[in-house]
């Protein structure tokens, strides 16, 4: 996991208990929350999922356990769906946010004690919704582990876009001393209707058709010593990426293309994609300081390509530094440097510089980003602005949303962004993340904000032992006109702002934690992809529980 320049408090780190906590249900809902992305869906949980960064789609790349999860699903068009990511299945995820893209870090569930530990969720409500999660782990006095993890989810929505979903997690392992070895297995099956899609007074029935498919990642690790303490360490990793599907009666067609009738992909016949990633990884830290490279070797539709990377990191009270390279599997190169300086506790300064370089021009030109920021505390309290730009950019397009937009240029733009975190009083707190650009552009709206008001407390006077906790929050999500491209015109069609309110309940009691969540409370009539309605008022309810021995 990379360190943090972030300034200020490091929201954009969210551990197990977080992550549950947070209300999402999909790695795209989680990710809503960050000023910068905008979310794309056409429907509730099993509907596919677009994040743009920056307006951006493409420039959110993610990685699970250092193996990066490439969007190989022809009809994703190169564009990670969110929707096939079990946000469930991870105990950290850390957000590496830098001028030019955004890298998603992603470490599966793991279990450290000898004591086994095992969990069952259930969640209900709204658009039919019935959620199972269950979870098993066992490591032995010998060293070896087994863990099984899985999640069935199915919902009924009026849009349609509904259906089923099947994740599992599976690993079995063993370690001894600084030598560790494990297999892993992380798969997530959808089986989703076919969507309507409200572009004019005629509903167009099944312009997003059916899918049934998984998608999944499995490795093979061997590890020695351990990245996060000091001194040299190594990883060697084999991975297999892939993705299949199975094709619905109306399928006739092969591959992936445009209907005349229709502005959304057609199905697909029966396929299978995948992909070999094998990584070395190494490091070592000391003094504050941490170099590490990371070379990857692709083989895809038997061809290797080679992505060599490096990566240099220095922390301190006062500085926290971190330089970023790398060349991609169509040879662009990334390049970036990160820094925060803390010359106080109470006062932040940072900065993050980005050049992203294709070597084919057909690719785009190279794009030059930047962004500046500082944080001030005033009695625990954050306030933070930063100023973004972007140079002109070539977007690829989410085709999975909609094949009747292409690849768009965009010209140079710039942003600003505003944040208050942090406690009021009496335990209650405040969280505002803003951002406004100069102009509207294709995948981002002129000014996006999102204002959560929460209260947390564990009432200690009254239960010592920490056995109950209270935390309560109210959100708004604010969007003004969002515009996405249409053929080659980037500004070809649009769906209106909005402001969408939500609430969020936790009680938890013992290893309980009773969920109370609702969203779009006001029963606004909203999108955020051009004809796509998402749902109306939505109540969600359920239960976590986890047990020890």
């Amino acid at each position: 996991m990379p360190r943090s320049t972030e300034v200020g408090p490091n929201r954009w780190h969210w551990d197990r208990d977080a992550i549950f906590a947070s209300g999402a249900l999909t790695l795209g809902e989680l990710l809503a929350d960050v000023p910068g992305v905008t979310l794309f869906t056409t429907g509730f949980l099993e509907a596919p999922a677009v994040a743009g960064w920056y307006g951006n789609p493409r420039a959110v790349r993610v990685f699970i356990d250092g193996v990066e999860r490439d969007p190989i699903n022809v009809r994703n068009g190169g564009i990670t769906d969110f929707a096939a990511i079990p946000l469930w299945a991870f105990e950290d995820i850390r957000l590496e946010r830098t001028a030019g893209e955004m890298r998603i870090h992603l470490r599966t569930w793991r279990v450290e004690r000898t004591t086994p530990v095992s969990r069952v969720d259930v969640l209900t409500g709204s658009e039919n919704l019935n959620l199972y999660r269950g979870f098993l782990g066992m490591r032995f006095a010998n060293g070896a582990v087994i863990q099984a993890a899985g999640q069935q989810a199915s919902s009924i929505s009026p849009g349609g876009m509904d259906g089923d979903g099947l994740g599992a997690l599976v690993r079995i392992g063993w370690a001894r001393g600084d030598w560790d070895i494990d297999a892993t297995l992380v798969r997530q099956g959808l089986d989703r209707n076919a969507g309507t899609r409200f572009l004019t007074g005629t509903p167009q029935d099944s312009a997003m058709p059916p899918f049934q498919g998984t998608e999944g990642l499995a490795y093979l690790r061997v590890g020695w010593r351990d990245p996060e303490v000091d001194g040299p360490w190594m990883q060697l990793i084999a991975s297999t990426i892939y993705a299949g599907e199975t094709p619905s009666s109306s399928s006739t067609t092969s591959g992936f293309v445009s209907t005349p009738t229709t502005t959304a992909p057609t199905d697909t016949v029966d396929t299978i994609v995948s992909s070999s990633q094998y990584v070395l990884a190494a490091g070592i830290t000391k003094w504050g300081l941490r170099l590490s490279t990371t070379n990857r070797l692709r083989s895809i539709f038997g061809k290797s390509y080679v992505s060599p990377g490096a990566r240099v990191e220095y922390s301190s009270r006062l500085l926290t530094v971190s330089a970023f390279g790398e060349r991609g599997v169509d040879s662009t190169t990334r390049t970036d440097a990160q820094a925060r300086l803390a010359p106080f506790s109470w006062l932040n300064f940072g900065a993050s510089l980005s050049r992203i370089a294709p070597k084919d021009a057909s690719l785009g030109p190279p794009v030059f980003s930047s962004r500046l920021e500082v944080a001030l505390q005033l009695r625990d309290r954050w306030l933070t602005a930063g100023v973004v730009t972007k140079g002109a950019d070539r977007l690829a397009p989410p085709i999975e949303l909609d094949s009747a937009i292409g690849t768009v240029n965009v010209p140079a733009t710039r942003g600003v962004t505003v944040g208050v975190h942090g406690p009021l009083f009496w335990g209650v707190g405040l969280d505002v993340d803003a951002i406004n650009w100069s102009t509207a552009g294709p995948y981002r709206p002129q000014t996006q904000a999102r204002t959560r008001l929460w209260f947390e407390s564990s009432f200690l006077q009254r239960f010592p032992r920490g056995t109950f906790h209270v935390f309560a929050s109210a959100t708004q999500e604010y969007r003004t006109t969002t515009f996405v491209p249409l053929g080659t015109d980037p500004m070809g069609q649009s769906t209106p702002g909005y402001s969408s309110f939500g609430t969020l309940l936790e009680i938890r009691i013992g290893t309980a934690i009773l969920t109370w969540e609702t969203r779009n409370m006001a029963g606004q009539i909203y999108e955020t992809y051009p004809g796509y309605v998402m749902p109306r008022i939505v109540n969600l309810y359920g239960m976590r529980w986890e047990f020890w021995n």
